[in-house]
């Protein structure tokens, strides 16, 4: 494939971070951006924070030249509006680099002159979509994750706007931006960070005369993702900065994930002789393995044409790493061999029978030479035989996860005699080579009896940088004073001090004018769905689409309160019966009868199937129990008829 990298781009490795604290932890395993959500609208309501805690990450990042991105991302209603576009001022003096947008109506709001990225739930899967975004603002754009490679690099081609793509973590079976099913059975909107994961549920499966296609599953329920083999395609695609899901995720998880693809991306950045995007050397405690940590299976998703092995029917629970299979179970336990050297107490694990019974997970409690004791006094698990074995929760491995990693970043230090003074002079080796000093009166100090223990001293006490993000690499000692050793750890102290903040000034986010009146490229028909899938849930949103020439003729589903009953709630690249081996492509002579339903104890959905694009439509047919749906307060007022553009 023909290489689409921008001149000059900077390689980004982005990771998610829940708090401040796994922030802080992302960024000393490697990462070079962080993102984020703020204490309202960031489509993760379980991980909020307070600016506060932002400023505080932002400053720490900013040290190693990493970014933060808060996420500013749900649709909003009008109520809502002037109080996102005041999070976005608190955000931008907290520090923060980026926005990550899905509502358009911020843009007609007054929010803050800072970098805008295009969330995922924006859908920008053509390149029609991704010049309308980068048209209205957007410095980076936030790819759908079924794109493949060819359609990566036919976006990246058309537009100058950074591209965005995910790498690894939970997939949401839907295009993003485009699931209502949450909504519809609950009122739980994954477009307002609510998402009750309906397509993590169990389902049965019939055809029109009440006939199983197959067990109760999880049919809706798809596999991480893992794309760290397409690494360096996916570079020579056009993609800049490489995204890791996980905003609900412990830290655990997010510095086993960063520190893997940190590996990755500094051989493919040296091939290519490219430069990443931060800097500072990353040390972690642990040898990186995604398997280790939460998955439910891996799938590099679509990035190759249509083929099955992409979803997880069986659990939506971890499986963690494959172990093998149990030749023999005993109540409470089963055989493996050399069991003492490879299991410990208090491992995870998760057990797959062969006869297609339920998938289980237990404990381990003991393990005695080749025998494994899982569960407890109170609850002996009986293991049976043949069964596929996984270890989802490693002990030994958490142990080391838990133990801190570091970032440093090299310099050279000069100890002279300025003006009276005695200066311990500083420079980072690397491109930005930023330079702080530090000083003491020369009259604190002595002249040395022995100039040599002297020297011998300093050189001793002022090349220890422990507890900070440098690394001496060289001292140059140009004098030699007698200094107490209170005095040198003073000096190499605020040296420290002063140099991160010569490196937090050097990275202040800069601010970025924001154009009134985006000009759209000349399109033929709107590059959007303009009706209720456009999300348009605000009175600014309407006028927004409405000045770029694409008016929008009916609200978001979240703001009309209109029911969802036949209507495709989810449009997906997974398809149920390509999973099961019933490819209509492949096997158009059928042995059950179109269409194709779901059933759960909430839901009752129809399944329809787009063989040409190799997609699958989920509409919704009715509810049977839930709470009650709710609509925010005060909505916009839409067109009924399109407004063709001159």
């Amino acid at each position: 494939m023909e290489s689409r990298r921008r001149t000059g781009a900077r390689i980004e490795l982005l990771s998610p971070a829940r708090n401040a604290e796994i922030g802080r932890e992302a960024i000393l395993a490697g990462a070079d951006a962080v993102y984020i959500g703020a204490h309202s609208f960031g489509a993760r309501s379980a991980a909020a924070n307070s600016v506060s805690d932002i400023a505080g990450l932002c400053e720490f990042a900013h040290v190693y030249g990493a970014k933060v991105y808060a996420a500013v991302n749900t649709i909003l209603s009008d109520a809502e509006i002037p109080r996102a576009a005041e999070l976005t001022w608190q955000l931008a003096d907290a520090g923060v680099d980026a926005l990550i947008v899905q509502d358009l109506g911020l843009l007609e709001a007054g929010i803050a002159p800072i970098e805008l990225h295009a969330s995922t739930q924006c859908h920008i899967d053509t390149p029609q979509k991704a010049k309308m975004l980068e048209a209205c603002g957007f410095r980076t754009l936030v790819l759908a994750r079924e794109l493949g490679l060819r359609e990566i690099a036919e976006i990246a081609s058309e537009v100058d706007a950074g591209i965005e793509c995910f790498v690894h973590g939970a997939l949401c079976v839907s295009y993003s931006g485009q699931c209502w099913l949450s909504h519809a059975i609950g009122g739980r909107s994954a477009n307002r960070g609510e998402c009750a994961q309906p397509c993590r549920m169990k389902y049965s499966i019939r055809d029109s005369l009440g006939a199983p296609l197959g067990p109760d599953a999880h049919y809706l329920c798809l596999r991480d993702l893992d794309r760290s083999r397409l690494i360096g395609a996916m570079i020579d695609a056009g993609v800049s900065s490489f995204k890791i899901e996980g905003r609900l995720k412990d830290a655990s998880y997010v510095k086993n994930a960063t520190a893997f693809y940190r590996r990755i991306l500094d051989a493919e950045i040296s091939a290519r002789n490219l430069q990443r995007a931060s800097f500072g050397d990353s040390r972690v405690p642990f040898e990186p393995n995604p398997l280790k940590t939460f998955n439910r299976g891996f799938t590099d998703y679509c990035a190759r044409p249509a083929e099955s092995g992409i979803a997880s029917f069986a659990s939506p629970k971890s499986k963690g790493e494959p172990l093998g299979t149990i030749r023999r179970g005993f109540p409470g336990g089963f055989f493996f061999k050399d069991a003492d050297k490879t299991f410990s107490n208090s491992d995870g694990l998760y057990f797959e029978p062969q006869d297609g019974s339920t998938p289980f997970g237990a404990q381990v409690c003991a393990v005695s030479k080749d025998r494994v004791f899982v569960g407890g006094p109170e609850k002996r698990e009986r293991v049976p035989n043949n069964c596929a074995l996984f270890r989802n929760r490693d002990a030994a491995f958490e142990k080391k996860l838990a133990l801190p990693c570091e970032r440093k970043m090299r310099i050279s230090l000069i100890l002279s005699t300025e003006a009276g003074a005695i200066r311990l002079s500083a420079k980072t080796l690397d491109s930005r080579a930023a330079t702080a000093f530090a000083e003491i009166p020369a009259e604190a100090c002595e002249r040395a009896a022995d100039p040599g223990a002297a020297e011998l001293k300093l050189r001793e006490n002022l090349s220890k940088f422990g507890g900070t993000p440098f690394e001496a690499a060289s001292l140059e000692i140009r004098c030699a004073p007698h200094l107490p050793l209170s005095k040198i750890n003073g000096l190499r102290r605020a040296l420290a001090e002063n140099l991160k903040k010569t490196l937090t000034k050097l990275h202040a986010p800069a601010r970025v004018p924001r154009a009134p009146n985006p000009k759209m490229p000349d399109f033929p028909a709107p590059p959007f769905d303009a009706d209720w899938r456009a999300n348009c849930m605000n009175k600014n949103a309407a006028a927004f689409y409405e000045k770029i020439g694409f008016p929008v003729s009916e609200p978001a589903p979240e703001l009309s309160g209109d029911g969802m009953v036949g209507k495709a709630v989810m449009r997906t690249r997974h398809c149920a019966l390509r999973e099961m081996g019933l490819c209509l492509k492949k096997t158009p002579k059928t042995r059950f009868r179109p269409p194709i339903f779901l059933e759960s104890d909430q839901a009752e959905l129809e399944l329809r199937f787009d063989c040409r694009k190799c997609e699958m439509q989920v509409v919704f047919v009715r509810k049977k129990s839930c709470g009650a749906q709710t609509s925010p307060a005060g909505g916009a007022t839409f067109r009924t008829r399109g407004k063709k553009r001159s």
